[in-house]
């Protein structure tokens, strides 16, 4: 229970806060989980779809839906927002700890399973943001991996577990859309003819008609593929070469242990995607897994671990969220690791302290950076103050025009989340007192009294503006120098008469 409570709140605290604001694409979540829940239609009206457009791209059902059901009773909040990605968190981890101990029978493992997939950078960050259902995706792996774990593929009912989870997966996160099907001829190899008959439906059906129903929706399931394909403007041979540069580079120290994803928005910037003390138990996992090849989930951790990263390296850039598929195989070779490696650590008292010691060094700079440091380090990248100025902004307007100016982002996904007009209309934000404003020029066209929101990196307000206030993010830059910095988000002005 003492660990069960450790991971709940270190998931829940703060998590407004580190990340800090609100990025358009969690805001998207927000606000059409909030008028599906009180208008029963999506932010153009459309009612209870499958998919749903916002912005140039379609947002998957279950982030959406997960959202709307809280949003029915509890505030639009970021923390309302991001709660169904820590709450899946939160899920994984005791799905992983259940799977450690049905795959090994080690009560040490299932414990250790339930902290790395709880406290391992990659993990604790996805959990932590709603920039889509990142965490639900493995978590529909590993549920169905654990009903057929221990020769649960014999029995129908956990056939049909594992094949109702395989159903879902397709459309929680966009990688589940591509690799739910692979994942499927995965175990259908791996279990060969151990799968039989009413077993064999039960697993295979849902998820493919799931696929047919993501297949049929088209432009929807796939929307901004194509601008991110590595064959979007290149040859073949070109396309190639890239694809596979970014294959290795999913197995690589720079990302896994060094320096992790470079957008601030998929990690934290800090350390990598996993602590270095996570080598010696991946290494061990896979060469035991190797050893036992001929026993179903050694073949599924190895083979998915190296399927996973194919549909990630067809995109232009590495991204840790594009391989979220790779999770469920990574925590599988980790219980084959862990019952190799705990042998050893029980030879001696120290052997387990100095394990313990070395998890201290490595795990405690990450959390304080991600406590203290980070929230400094990605305002800009979050959006950072940008709601709450824009509802300021229209709370002192006094019947003038909030202007937003469409530079780096467009700031309208933040004025719906934050002033919630009624979907479905042709201007949302000008029912709502907004206008968007999208080059330089059109700055001069303010009215007296208008109020303008400025982020850094717009152009200057027009001359004779006056300063209202600012938003800003202050904190250390590092924890080498943890000196107060204050850094300026957002600036709100209002204009003045000839």
């Amino acid at each position: 229970m003492s660990i069960a409570t450790v991971v709940v709140v270190s998931h829940l605290v703060g998590l407004d806060a580190s990340p800090p604001g609100l990025f358009g694409d969690e805001a998207a979540f927000g606000y059409n989980g909030w008028t599906i829940a009180h208008h029963g239609v999506d932010q153009y009206g459309v009612a209870w779809p499958l998919f749903f457009r916002s912005f140039g791209d379609y947002k998957g059902p279950v982030g959406v839906y997960s959202v709307s059901l809280l949003t029915a009773f509890l505030p639009l909040t970021a923390f309302t927002v991001r709660l169904p990605n820590a709450l899946a968190g939160i899920a994984l981890g005791m799905v992983a700890g259940a799977l450690g101990w049905r795959l090994t029978r080690s009560r040490a493992v299932a414990l250790i399973l339930i902290i790395e997939a709880s406290f391992e950078p990659w993990f604790f960050h996805l959990g932590r943001t709603m920039l889509e259902a990142d965490l639900f995706t493995p978590l529909c792996y590993v549920l169905a991996l654990l009903a057929l774990a221990g020769n649960g593929e014999r029995r129908f009912r956990n056939c049909a577990a594992a094949g109702t989870c395989l159903g879902v997966a397709p459309f929680t996160a966009q990688p589940a859309r591509f690799f739910t099907i692979v994942m499927v001829g995965l175990l259908v190899l791996s279990f060969g003819g151990r799968l039989r008959g009413r077993q064999l439906a039960a697993l295979v059906v849902p998820p493919l008609l799931a696929t047919a129903v993501v297949a049929a929706a088209g432009g929807e399931a796939v929307a901004r593929l194509g601008a991110v394909s590595v064959f979007n403007g290149r040859s073949g041979l070109d396309a190639a070469l890239l694809a596979l540069t970014n294959y290795a580079q999913y197995f690589g120290p720079r990302l896994l242990l060094i320096n992790d994803d470079p957008n601030l928005l998929l990690s934290s910037g800090f350390e990598g995607l996993l602590f270095l003390t996570a080598i010696p138990p991946i290494a061990l996992g896979v060469i035991a897994a190797y050893r036992r090849r001929t026993e179903p989930m050694a073949r599924i951790g190895l083979l998915g671990s190296l399927l996973a990263p194919i549909g990630p390296a067809l995109t232009v850039t590495v991204s840790a969220r594009r391989d979220v598929v790779a999770l469920p195989f990574l925590l599988a070779l980790m219980a084959f690791g862990w019952e190799a490696l705990l042998p050893f650590l029980r030879l001696g008292r120290w052997r387990a302290a100095a394990a313990i010691a070395l998890v201290a060094v490595f795990a405690t700079p990450y959390y304080l950076d991600y406590a203290f440091v980070y929230p400094v380090r990605a305002a800009r990248a979050f959006e950072a103050g940008e709601i709450d100025a824009i509802k300021r902004a229209h709370d002192i307007a006094g019947g003038h025009t909030v202007l937003l100016f469409y530079g780096d982002r467009d700031p309208s996904i933040q004025a719906l989340f934050a002033l919630r007009p009624q979907p479905g209309l042709r201007d949302p934000l000008g029912a709502v007192g907004v206008r968007l404003l999208s080059a330089p020029g059109e700055l001069a066209t303010a009215q007296a009294g208008d109020i303008i929101v400025l982020e850094a990196g717009d152009p200057p307000p027009p001359a004779g503006a006056r300063l209202l206030f600012t938003e800003s993010a202050r904190g250390p830059l590092s924890l080498f120098d943890m000196r107060e910095t204050t850094v300026v988000l957002v600036r709100v002005y209002r204009t003045t008469g000839p």
